[in-house]
This record gives structure tokens, C-alpha cells and sequence, in this order.
């Protein structure tokens, strides 16, 4: 068995990587400069890809199915959007200032040993959501096929009825995940060129199908004047309920990106200077989802207009069906196309946002045995074996609790609201069914306001009493303090949007529960930040004497970070030598018994001045 293990660890490729242990390899390391490859522009590509989805163009079909109209739904899009914008910079600050990852992220907010709570909820929620995805994506390829024989869409079925997909739809899912699995190998740093062309791609083929709709039309369709009568939902009168609507549907946006925003640490460390990711995330992420949304909208209102006799088209592939099965060839070669470019988009956020980060995160869980390539086709294959199909077409149960995952996460990822229908609506769209999580509360109170974004690096890879982020006995109590007062408000309403029957529940805990995600924010950053101030963590503003892992040698004197002496060598890492900056030197600064259990050790720190 020893052999066995022995032979399944992860080898290095070179002495600048160190020696692989059981806290680190070369995936969750700080990255050095010559992985650090993603300019302003890489990052601009990356959320057009992953924003310009079958989840972002059915982004208001929850919306208008909770009695909003569409100008309403995209007031709260846009509000959501701006606020995704902030909180995904926000999240980022980590990764692209010290080079680290969601998890190494949270081995100084939980604990060393703290961490693996977070990072367990990750796994179990990208493994799902890649399968899920998996779904989305084989019905893009069933279009495709459908281009080139038309017959495919009639395809006798000859799985069992207990299979719970039809055989053409399975075979969609099963192209797609071969053409998905190649791409797993691609490692995140050469990820620009992709990125850029797809983005091109997608962004020209919605636009196209935005324009061709609306010429068809000659309008924008019947959805944007007479919402209410399409979508089945009861209209809202003014005031409270329709105040109550609008705060749900930012929350519901908020949600409808949830992965992105939880591990944005894991792109930034990408990132060739800090200051990359600001101003072309605050741009793209609120213009380009606020732009495929109100293409969603209107593409759908038009189609109702033409195709009266369907309903709602809200995804993309009903309505390229909708047009093979009226059209001719030049319609059957103009679905190809755009269902290619379907197809591309969700590699485009399947592949990074779920796969690749299910890799980090099992990375992060065994390094040892673990790097992002094994932990990204773990996660593809169990993704596949839960025949994620069945938690689409079966009970919603299931899909229920785990869209709420988020009120669990408490200060971890502040949560938002599990979709809910209202006067019987129907809200079948990805968002609605993804379920809405994930702002950083605590980890972006953390680093921002509790830590004033002073890291000591060589600590976060040493599980022991001399770590800094050892706390008591490897947990941070005042992270999980946090955690229990940020999620117990949301309990209630979580209970009733799971239960299967009814729940007598009074308004108010209704409303928290659509409040989740900026209530959440404040209760657990606002209980972290006070815990923290009543008992602060040991060594606050410490960052290391040498940068030993390589990480700043070509940021300039400001940015470079020193590691005492020896520790290199305990990490199994070269120390380097860089300069000193604006730091100075405390000179054997004794962290004594007194800091949460931690044994005396003497080191040579620097804190910042």
C-alpha cells in the first residue's frame, strides 16, 4: 500500500518548486512570475465567456415569473450586477496581491485545519454543478447535431424510462463531456487565447440572434407590454410587495453567479500585476451580464411573437429547435453555427468555473496526491457518475437544499435566496435552478478590514503551533462565530423553501430569507470583524523577511516580501532574497505562549509600517 501511495504522489518539476507535501505543490504555491500570465483584457475575456451563457441569457425568466415586468427585472439585474462587480474585486484582492488560491485563501480566515470545512462545501458544489452544466451543454450539441440530421431530434429511444433521459439527449451529454475533457489539461495560465476568442465569439453570435429577433419581430414582442399574461405571474402593485419583489430579484441575480464570486481568488493569482483584475472586472462583469440578460428578454418576447404556439422560449437551445424545425437549410446551417458557439460557451464556464476550480480545491484538500489536472478529471468523472440529468427532471428536492448551500456557507459565502415561485409562475431557468450563493463575507472582512491585507505567506503551509493561523488547535472560533450568527436568521425561510409541504412562517422571516445576501454580509463581516477586534489574532500586519517562494521578484522593491531565514528549507522551498521596500525589520520578535495556544518560537518578522 505504501509503494502504491509513494507512486501516486505528485512529483515536482524542478528545485524551484520545492518538495511536495502534504500542505503544499506546486498548484496552490504562490505563483511566481512566470505563471502569472492573465493581463486586464485576459480577464475582460474570461467573464464574457463565462458571463455571455444559457445562464445569463435566462437570467430574468425567474424574475418575470415572480410578477415583475422587464424593465423592473432589469433595474434589479442591474443593482445585482454593480454589487457582483464589487464583490468579485473585492474577492480578488487576494490572489492577485499574494499569488494564492481559495484554498490557502481560507487557511488563514478558519484555521489550517478550519479550512477544510469551506473547502468540502466547494468540492461538493463543483462536482454537482459541473454535471449540471454537463446538461445545459449536451443540449447545445444535441442543436448542433440536429443541424446535420434533423432526424436526431426524433431519435427512437431505447433507454428504460427509470434511465430518466432520452437517448439522443444522453448522447448529447456524453459528446460534450469528451469534448470538455481534453480541455481540462490546458493549464489556467495559458487560458488568454481562449478566452479572447471565445468571448469574440459568443458576444457576435448573441448579438446576432438579438438583431435577427428583433428584425423578424419588428418590435420587441409581446413580453415587454404584456408581461403578466405570458408568464402566468400575478402582477405586483406598487409598494411594498413590489419593493419586497425588486430586493429578491437583486439577491436572485446576485445568486445566478454564485461560483464565480466564491473562488475569484483562484483566476486572480493569474493576474501579471494587482491591479489587472480593478477596472476590467468593475466594467465587464456589470455591463456584459446586464447586456446577455436584457438579450435574453427580448429575444425571447420576439420569439413569442412568432412562434405563438410555443411557450416561453427562455433557453436557447428551445428556441434554435423552435427555428430548425420551421426552417429550411439556410436555418438549419444558421443553428449550427450559433449552437457551436453555445457549445464553446459552456466549456467556457464549466470547464474553469467547475472543473478546473474542483481541481484547485482538491489540490487544496490532498496536495500531495492531488494537482489541478487530477482534481479537475476527479471532479469530471464523478460530475458524469451522478447522472446529473436526474436532478433536473426528478424531485427538486435535491437541487433544493443544495442551491441553498449558501445559507451554510454563513460568513464564508453570503448567502441569497433559493428561487421561489409566486401566483404559480413558472421559472425555469439555470439561475433558477443553480439556486444563489457565495459572497465572501468574513474572507473579504478578513483580509480587508481585520488583516489590512498583510499576509505572512511561509505560515499559511505550516500546520503546527508555530503557524501564525494555527489559532485554537487549527480553527479560527471567531470565523466560525461568525458563521453560526449570519446563518441562523436565514434558517427559517430555508426550512420552507425545502420542505415539501407548506410552512406556517410569519412575513418577516420571508423577507430576511430574500434579504439573505446583503443581510448576510453585514451580520457575519460585522460579528468577524468585532470578534476579531475584542480578540485579535496573533501577529497581525507579520509578512515575511524573504521571499521564498519566488512570488514578487518582479514587482519592484514596494512589493517584495522577505521569509526568515531556514523557513525555506522547511517548506521544502528555496528562500530568495528581495528587497526590503517599505518594511522594517523587527528583530527577533518573540511570539510568545500567550497567542491561542501557540508554543513560544522566536522569528525574525516584518510588519508592515
Amino acid at each position: 500500500m505504501s509503494g502504491l501511495l509513494k507512486r501516486l504522489e505528485i512529483k515536482h518539476k524542478d528545485e524551484f518548486e520545492g518538495e511536495v507535501t502534504a500542505w503544499i505543490n506546486r498548484d496552490i504555491v504562490p505563483l511566481p512570475p512566470s505563471r502569472r500570465t492573465w493581463g486586464a483584457w485576459s480577464f475582460v475575456g474570461y467573464w464574457l465567456l463565462t458571463g455571455f451563457t444559457i445562464g445569463g441569457w435566462t437570467t430574468a425568466s425567474s424574475l418575470l415569473g415572480i410578477g415583475l415586468n422587464v424593465w423592473q427585472a432589469m433595474v434589479s439585474v442591474i443593482i445585482g450586477q454593480l454589487l457582483v462587480a464589487l464583490a468579485v474585486v473585492a474577492n480578488g484582492y487576494v490572489g492577485a496581491e499574494w499569488h494564492v488560491g481559495f484554498p490557502v485563501y481560507n487557511r488563514f480566515v478558519f484555521g489550517v485545519y478550519g479550512s477544510f470545512f469551506p473547502l468540502l462545501m466547494r468540492i461538493l458544489l463543483s462536482i454537482v454543478w459541473y454535471g449540471v452544466q454537463l446538461v445545459f451543454g449536451g443540449k447545445s450539441v444535441k442543436v448542433v447535431i440536429a443541424s446535420i440530421w434533423p432526424s436526431f431530434y426524433t431519435l427512437h429511444n431505447t433507454l428504460p424510462e427509470s434511465a430518466g433521459i432520452e437517448l439522443n439527449d444522453l448522447i448529447g451529454i456524453l459528446v460534450f463531456a469528451a469534448i470538455s475533457m481534453p480541455l481540462i489539461l490546458v493549464p489556467p495560465e495559458h487560458y488568454r487565447k481562449p478566452f479572447f476568442y471565445g468571448s469574440v465569439i459568443i458576444t457576435a453570435t448573441m448579438f446576432a440572434m438579438f438583431v435577427w429577433a428583433l428584425a423578424k419581430q419588428h418590435g420587441g414582442g409581446p413580453l415587454l407590454s404584456h408581461p403578466n399574461q405570458l408568464s402566468g405571474a400575478a402582477p405586483l402593485a406598487g409598494g411594498a410587495p413590489l419593493g419586497w419583489a425588486m430586493a429578491y430579484g437583486v439577491s436572485s441575480t446576485i445568486g445566478s453567479i454564485c461560483a464565480g464570486i466564491l473562488n475569484q481568488s483562484d483566476y486572480t493569482r493569474f493576474a501579471t500585476r494587482p491591479r489587472a483584475q480593478i477596472a476590467s472586472q468593475l466594467a465587464v462583469v456589470p455591463v456584459g451580464s446586464i447586456l446577455v440578460a436584457f438579450f435574453g428578454v427580448v429575444v425571447t418576447s420576439c420569439a413569442a411573437g412568432f412562434f405563438p404556439e410555443e411557450p416561453l422560449l427562455w433557453a436557447p437551445y428551445d428556441l434554435l429547435r423552435a427555428v430548425q424545425v420551421r426552417g429550411g437549410p439556410g436555418a438549419r446551417a444558421a443553428c449550427f453555427f450559433a449552437g457551436c458557439a453555445f457549445v464553446m460557451s459552456q466549456c467556457g464556464v464549466n470547464v474553469p468555473g467547475n472543473a478546473i476550480a474542483g481541481g484547485i480545491d482538491f489540490s487544496g484538500l490532498l496536495p500531495k496526491y492531488i494537482n489541478i489536472r487530477r482534481g479537475g478529471f476527479l471532479t469530471a468523472v464523478i460530475g458524469i457518475a451522478i447522472c446529473p440529468w436526474k436532478l433536473l427532471t426528478g424531485s427538486s428536492v435535491f437541487l433544493t437544499v443544495l442551491s441553498s448551500f449558501s445559507v451554510f456557507l454563513g460568513p464564508l459565502t453570503i448567502a441569497s435566496p433559493l428561487p421561489r415561485r409566486r401566483g404559480g409562475a413558472k421559472c425555469d431557468s439555470e439561475a433558477d435552478r443553480r439556486g444563489h450563493a457565495n459572497h465572501q463575507g468574513v474572507m473579504i472582512a478578513d483580509y480587508l478590514v481585520v488583516r489590512k491585507r498583510a499576509l505572512r505567506l511561509s505560515h499559511l503551509y505550516k500546520p503546527d503551533r508555530d503557524s501564525i493561523y494555527y489559532f485554537t488547535h487549527g480553527v479560527n472560533f471567531r470565523a466560525l462565530a461568525a458563521w453560526v450568527l449570519g446563518v441562523w436568521p436565514l434558517m427559517p425561510g430555508f426550512i420552507s423553501s425545502v420542505s415539501p409541504r407548506p410552512l406556517p412562517l410569519a412575513q418577516g422571516w420571508v423577507h430576511v430569507y430574500d434579504l439573505a445576501w446583503p443581510l448576510g454580509f453585514v451580520l457575519s463581516a460585522g460579528v468577524h470583524v468585532a470578534l476579531s477586534a475584542a480578540f485579535p489574532p496573533v501577529a497581525l500586519g507579520e509578512v515575511d523577511e524573504e521571499d521564498v517562494f519566488g512570488t514578487f521578484a518582479d514587482e519592484g522593491a514596494g512589493r517584495a516580501r522577505r521569509v526568515a531565514p531556514g523557513l525555506g528549507l522547511g517548506l521544502g522551498l528555496p528562500g530568495r532574497e528581495s528587497e526590503s521596500g517599505r518594511e522594517s525589520v523587527e528583530d527577533s520578535k518573540s511570539v510568545g505562549s500567550e497567542d491561542e495556544g501557540r508554543g513560544g518560537v522566536s522569528d525574525t518578522v516584518v510588519r508592515r509600517v
